[in-house]
């Protein structure tokens, strides 16, 4: 049986040109969507692209204008200090990304979490599931939880359909990938570069969750050893199957 025709949707990359957004953005390209980038810097890869900062409400609101779809990643990708550095991008900036989904009426609304907003649960030798509930340690995993709720909100009331992604470790060099190496969880938590243009093709591209709904998943590669984190639910949800596992599908040379 062939694959079903892909239905080009017109997307909206945000942190389009960082670890995470760079490879989705021209994978769904090449999937045949339209796709727009919204980043600190230039998108590479994409001919529609906003230089902008998440703290402008104005370009943001040019960024979502006329988009279907928007996978919101931009963000400060860890903890720091709140008030100073992950107020303006992970609060206000998110903000204002689901306040113009909601006036430019987006389809769906795909907002990154972290496998830190369940780092309190300890990550024992057992899948956490997404109905343990959110348990975070630091301001940023917080400021990730707010996100969910917000993506809640924002079916509840505006009719989005909206996937919230805790997702897992991804690693941008060689450097992280020796932290994550050396971790006991880390190969059991792992996000590669090809199964995270997997994950969010499918968030572009399932039918579900339907209008007016909000789910919250989790996006990983396989485990090593242990399913630390849920898989089912966006197996089941958005047909997501993860292909990779440690060290396999990066997007740089690693050497064990």
């Amino acid at each position: 049986m062939s694959e079903k025709a892909v239905q080009p949707k017109r997307v909206l990359v945000t942190g389009s040109s960082g670890a995470i957004g760079t490879p989705v953005a021209q994978h769904l390209l090449a999937r045949g969507h339209y796709v727009r980038g919204f980043a600190l810097d230039p998108s590479p890869g994409l001919e529609d692209f906003i230089v902008g900062n998440l703290g402008d409400r104005d370009t943001v609101r040019r960024a979502v204008d006329g988009m279907e779809v928007v996978i919101h990643l931009g963000a400060y990708p860890d903890d720091a200090d709140f008030l100073t550095v992950l107020h303006a991008p992970n609060v206000l900036g998110l903000y204002h990304v689901c306040d113009a989904a909601r006036e430019f009426k987006v389809q769906r609304l795909a907002l990154a979490s972290t496998m830190q907003t369940i780092s309190g649960h300890g990550f024992p030798p057992r899948t956490v599931r997404i109905e343990e509930g959110p348990a975070p340690v630091n301001y940023y995993a917080l400021t990730k939880v707010w996100a969910e709720d917000l993506g809640a909100m924002q079916a509840r009331v505006h009719g989005i359909s909206v996937v919230n992604v805790r997702i897992g470790w991804l690693t941008r060099n060689a450097g992280e990938a020796d932290r994550l190496k050396a971790t006991t969880i880390g190969p059991d938590c792992f996000l590669s570069h090809a199964d995270a243009q997997r994950f969010f093709e499918r968030v572009v591209e399932s039918e579900n969750p339907a209008a007016g709904q909000a789910v919250t998943v989790f996006a990983t590669s396989k485990a090593a050893k242990i399913e630390r984190m849920d898989s089912e639910p966006a197996r089941r949800i958005l047909g997501y199957e993860a292909q990779d596992v440690w060290q396999n599908g990066l997007n740089y040379d690693y050497n064990v």
